[in-house]
């Protein structure tokens, strides 16, 4: 029989190879790992354990222990989950906040801001993929959160960049993830607005776009309205294909678990309105999400679509 021990730590050597790449990953991805209902994030030193089950609540200190001597600790904190209840222990450390870096490039995380720290660790594939076939393009970043796409996007050499999203503080953190980066901000590349009302108004305009990419919540309030993915999903969609330039790129994800690639499919199929498609790649979650798409707490489906 594994130990939690001998199980934790195959869970982190499983990720070794990756230190050569970033210092924020997941180390341990529930029944993927061998370990269902625990969830355990680095970044750099600080580490983010998430208990989905009580099983696990019992064994926190255990698992802080194993931790703390497997890796260099300054902060950890554990969120206990009960639907949309979530309990916060700080078992080590006083500063939540950190600097990670992927790829060379810096991000700023606050381990005590809910369940998202200020940065997606599974889309660490899709942002290199995506940011390094920017290289002198427009790029519109919706639903962007804290612009790592859009950092991403500039380092990779994209003239413009347009990062929108309903929430202003979240804006400024994206701001402060430029800074980190020594990237300078042009007029209008940060604008408070839902990014489906954004793409309404580039449509009417004529504004086009070299590369979209589209990360929606499952569900968002904005501007008086309600934005639901499995509802207005198609609808952005179609959106997006409408705004893009000729030859243009659109990434698309979700981790609603109830839409699959298959869907994302034919959801684009009904909204290309005569454009055709170069290529298409599927994509999900990065490798230290192990057993993704297997429970909903670890879901990401996507699609990576080259226009003609």
């Amino acid at each position: 029989m594994k130990t939690l021990v001998s199980t934790l730590n195959k869970a982190i050597q499983r990720r070794a190879r990756l230190s050569s790449i970033t210092n924020a990953m997941r180390l341990v991805n529930g029944a993927g790992d061998d370990l269902d209902g625990l969830l355990i994030d680095r970044y750099d030193k600080h580490l983010h354990v998430q208990i989905l089950s009580d099983h696990w609540q019992k064994q926190k200190d255990e698992i802080c222990r194993i931790l703390t001597s497997s890796l260099p600790v300054a902060y950890l904190i554990v969120k206990s989950r009960r639907g949309l209840e979530i309990k916060e222990e700080v078992l080590m450390g006083e500063q939540p906040q950190t600097i990670v870096q992927e790829h060379g490039i810096k991000f700023e995380v606050n381990l005590k801001e809910g369940l998202n720290c200020g940065l997606f660790l599974d889309m660490r594939s899709n942002r290199w993929m995506v940011g390094t076939s920017c290289k002198d393009k427009k790029v519109f970043n919706g639903f962007s959160y804290t612009c790592s796409f859009g950092v991403h996007a500039r380092v990779g050499g994209a003239r413009e960049v347009i990062n929108t999203d309903i929430s202003r503080k979240i804006l400024e953190r994206g701001k402060n993830n430029y800074q980190l980066n020594d990237l300078s901000t042009a007029p209008g590349e940060f604008i408070k607005a839902s990014s489906i009302s954004f793409l309404q108004r580039a449509f009417k305009k004529g504004n086009g776009f070299d590369v979209i990419i589209l990360d929606p919540p499952s569900f968002a309030r904005y501007e008086g309205g309600v934005f639901q993915v499995k509802r207005d999903l198609p609808k952005l969609m179609a959106l997006a294909v409408a705004v893009l330039n000729p030859a243009g790129s659109l990434l698309v994800t979700t981790n609603y678990s109830e839409i699959s690639h298959a869907d994302l499919e034919r959801i684009l199929s009904r909204g290309l309105n005569g454009r055709r498609v170069a290529h298409l790649q599927r994509v999900g979650q990065d490798e230290d999400f192990c057993g993704s798409n297997s429970f909903k707490e670890s879901y990401l489906v996507g699609l990576w679509v080259k226009f003609l």
